[in-house]
């Protein structure tokens, strides 16, 4: 006969409830994060019409990502030092600012300046509060079923954010697309400051600024590196050019530096020890990979959908809305079958497998393909990406001690804002060099002026029905079929990164997520008795 013990730790309604708005708090967090990298978009150009500052006009996302991508891996390992709450709180508190100083900006510089602010803040919250759900819950079993939500969260943000930035800025005003960050705010502070369980970590709190310098100041010129790069004066510079080239040596040797200064300090800001872990190497390698074939595959898909299909920027949100949705679904039934059956390496393999079939099938898309066959790929490949992406924030949590888990997190967050970065960098750059030099060449494009040239050498001029009402039908057709071609040289890249994320989906450790309750054989017949009992 069993013997079951009445736990004195056995969770109170109360304590229930408070686990459940911190929980809130966390979500509406990391939903303010990850809803600012896509709302502000549609609000751009009223913006730059109010503002006044065309010049900088890519600053206003370009300094977000800086500051955000720079901030995820030191305040990911400050967290793990100080506590999560010493610093989830603080970061509600510097998004918030930053959103309201953005939706006040008199001019174009002061907003690039508040954005810079608000990345920050969102920086710090990206890589704390999905560690915070790893101290919400220490059975692992229930915390996979959460990181399934909670991914289903940040991927809603893709679905949400355009379509409610282009509302606001339409029905009230630019400045609301920040304003609103406030009062959401607000209530996640109220959630977390009231609910979040206090800790206070043990070991050396000693910050490795050194290296916190160097590894910024490289962050820095990899991202505007890739982010100037390949782009024509003043919206950017040729990649062979000093600019580019020096902004890549500077990131390399602080790169460097900052390795040197990491082998040398007490305390890393981002210990290397951490890849020698196989679970955090293939986490990093299979992030960067993944959010550079989704961010590869989202960028030029809607241009297809425009130019090549001529159908409205609405139908093309129609045809990638639903890669979102199916990521959604995904995340959050991945989420339930590890919490349940606790394979981890299931949803990888199947995940990435789901994603290289549908990029296979993305690239027999051509002129006459029909919008319904585009719609469903888009859907396999987001099906497929919802079971990688949640699995991933889980394989870290189980590989790491509770110690590392934050810096480990954010070490993965990270690597994800890189591949983000340099997909869209490199394989925007082959498409539009693909197409320049392609179209040049066309035997239509033969003896044109220069005037008409330059205009079929911007494939998005096609949009405007006035400019594709006075070219040729010929000419309109060879610059759908040469778009279609460049299109295809970059998925061809993605479908070879998709081929890296299936080695890195079979190189995951084999982990198993158990839950720490153990579970009664149905032919016992517990006995409920009492610890004072049990002592005497």
């Amino acid at each position: 006969m069993a013997v079951k013990e009445l736990s004195a730790e056995k969770p109170q309604p109360s304590e229930n409830k408070r686990l459940i708005l911190a929980l809130s708090g966390i979500i509406m967090s990391i939903l303010l994060a990850a809803l600012d990298q896509t709302i502000v978009n549609p609000a751009l150009p009223r913006i730059v019409e109010e503002l006044q500052g065309f010049s900088l006009f890519a600053w206003v996302s370009t300094a977000y990502l800086l500051t955000s991508t720079a901030t995820i891996p030191i305040a990911g390992r400050l967290g793990d030092m100080f506590g999560r709450r010493t610093l989830l709180l603080p970061a509600v508190f510097v998004f918030v600012a930053g959103s309201a100083l953005s939706g006040a900006a008199p001019s174009m510089l002061w907003l690039v300046i508040f954005r810079g602010f608000q990345g920050i803040g969102a920086g710090m919250l990206q890589s704390n509060a999905f560690a915070m759900v790893a101290e919400l819950f220490p059975d692992s079993a229930k915390r996979a079923r959460w990181q399934g939500l909670i991914a289903a969260v940040f991927g809603l943000s893709s679905v949400v954010g355009p379509a409610l930035g282009g509302f606001i800025t339409d029905n009230l005003d630019w400045r609301w697309v920040f304003y609103v960050n406030v009062p959401v705010g607000a209530v996640a502070v109220l959630a977390l400051i009231f609910n979040l369980p206090k800790s206070t970590p043990k070991g050396a709190r000693k910050v490795d600024w050194l290296g916190s310098f160097f590894m910024t100041g490289s962050v820095v010129s990899l991202l505007l590196a890739l982010t100037w790069g390949g782009h024509a004066e003043p919206r950017g510079y040729a990649w062979n050019s000093p600019q580019i080239l020096g902004l890549l040596g500077a990131a390399l040797t602080l790169l460097v530096v900052f390795i040197f200064v990491e082998t040398r300090v007490t305390e890393p800001i981002l210990p290397l020890k951490l890849f020698a872990n196989k679970g955090v190497r293939t986490m990093a390698l299979v992030s960067f990979t993944s959010s550079a074939t989704l961010l590869g595959t989202t960028l030029f898909i809607p241009l297809f959908i425009q130019v090549v299909k001529g159908q409205s920027a609405a139908s093309s949100g129609a045809i990638t809305t639903p890669l979102a949705l199916a990521m959604v679904t995904a995340n959050i039934l991945t989420g339930q079958f590890i919490g349940r059956v606790g394979y981890l390496k299931l949803p990888f393999i199947s995940g990435s497998l789901t994603v290289l079939v549908g990029m296979s099938l993305l690239l027999t898309i051509n002129t006459d393909s029909p919008l319904w066959s585009v719609t469903i790929f888009m859907m396999i490949i987001g099906f497929g990406l919802g079971q990688v992406m949640p699995s991933m924030t889980i394989v870290v949590q189980e590989s790491v001690s509770r110690r590392e888990i934050g810096v480990g997190i954010a070490t993965v967050q990270f690597f994800r804002s890189i591949g983000s970065t340099m997909g869209v960098a490199v394989i925007g750059t082959i498409v539009t060099n693909s197409y320049a030099s392609a179209i040049t060449a066309a035997p239509a494009a033969a003896g044109l002026p220069a005037k008409l040239l330059e205009t079929i050498s911007e494939p998005q001029n096609l949009l405007n029905k006035g400019v594709a009402g006075n070219l040729p039908e010929s000419l309109v057709d060879t610059v759908r079929t040469t778009l279609t071609a460049a299109i295809h040289n970059g998925l061809f890249i993605t479908t070879g990164l998709a081929v890296v994320v299936l080695l890195g989906a079979l190189m995951v450790p084999a982990i198993r997520v158990k839950s720490g309750l153990k579970k009664r054989q149905p032919t016992e017949t517990p006995v409920v008795v009492k610890k004072e009992e049990l002592a005497a």
